[in-house]
């Protein structure tokens, strides 16, 4: 069944994919090729992916998931699908550039971990865990080459004051926050490590921090990346609140940490967004 699973949404990709090339590739012509490999694919997969894991289906990751965590890697897949259709619908350079950017921050330090660290974790003969691994290392070469390749662009234009500090602060945060789970993912500290017993997943989780931080530290140089990296954060920082909320309605535990930040980060981020929206027009 798995198997069957596996072989389904691999078909769903491959025609969603088909339509996104005819939908989007001939309009990302600033872009290079590599660039607009990961745009696409990222957004694709991602929309695609998050319908599995927010609803912590058997058999849908390469490894097995608390079913909090599960929902979790689902915000940060809408998250990712979401502000990639941003980027896809408003094509700069430097936003082809910031995507592609955080899908190495995102995919290539956990492929590392995983190899190096967790390989034990993967059933090697399940479909799943190849199409893990094919997955991540096209993406993260798609990723670097377009890095290499899209250098240019327009000149850095001043973001506002306020934006600048809130991507600042927050970026800094999530930063150490990340940097602490992906590190030292085993330490006994719940408030903040919420899966010790699991270093994994932790990391996995410490990735998509990492992610975050990343938007919103490069993007407070720019103004015309600022829209992007914070729909990135608000999408997934009110994405955690919605995962975490099941857990609460069927008296299981939930990290309270985890609540609070990401509330933070989704409702403060969505205003600055819808801000920065109104005084555009």
């Amino acid at each position: 069944m798995a198997a069957i699973w596996f072989f389904a949404g691999a078909a769903l990709l491959l025609a969603a994919l088909a339509l996104g090339y005819l939908r989007w590739w001939r309009s990302l012509a600033d872009l290079s090729r590599a660039a607009r490999v990961t745009l696409i694919l990222t957004t694709v997969g991602g929309l695609i992916g998050a319908v599995f894991w927010w609803q912590d289906m058997p058999a849908s990751f390469a490894w097995d998931l608390p079913p909090l965590a599960s929902r979790m890697l689902g915000a940060a897949a809408t998250a990712f699908g979401i502000a990639g259709l941003f980027v896809l619908e408003r094509p700069t350079q430097a936003r082809g550039r910031l995507h592609a950017l955080v899908s190495a921050i995102y995919l290539i330090p956990l492929a590392v971990a995983a190899i190096a660290l967790h390989l034990d974790r993967f059933d090697l003969a399940a479909p799943i865990s190849w199409g893990f691994f094919a997955a991540v290392g096209v993406l993260s070469i798609s990723a670097v080459v377009a890095l290499s390749a899209d250098r240019g662009g327009a000149p850095r234009s001043l973001v506002f004051a306020g934006q600048s500090a809130w991507l600042l602060v927050a970026g800094t945060l999530l930063a150490l926050w990340g940097l602490a789970l992906f590190l030292a993912p085993a330490t006994a500290f719940p408030l903040v490590f919420n899966w010790p017993a699991d270093a994994l997943t932790s990391r996995l989780i410490a990735a998509m921090l990492l992610t975050v931080a990343a938007a919103f530290l490069v993007a407070r140089g720019d103004a015309p990346l600022v829209p992007q990296a914070l729909l990135l954060g608000a999408v997934y920082g009110l994405g955690v609140v919605i995962a975490i909320v099941p857990n609460m309605l069927r008296g299981l535990p939930w990290p309270p940490l985890y609540l609070a930040a990401f509330a933070v980060l989704g409702i403060v981020s969505a205003g600055f967004l819808l801000a920065g929206r109104a005084r555009a027009g």
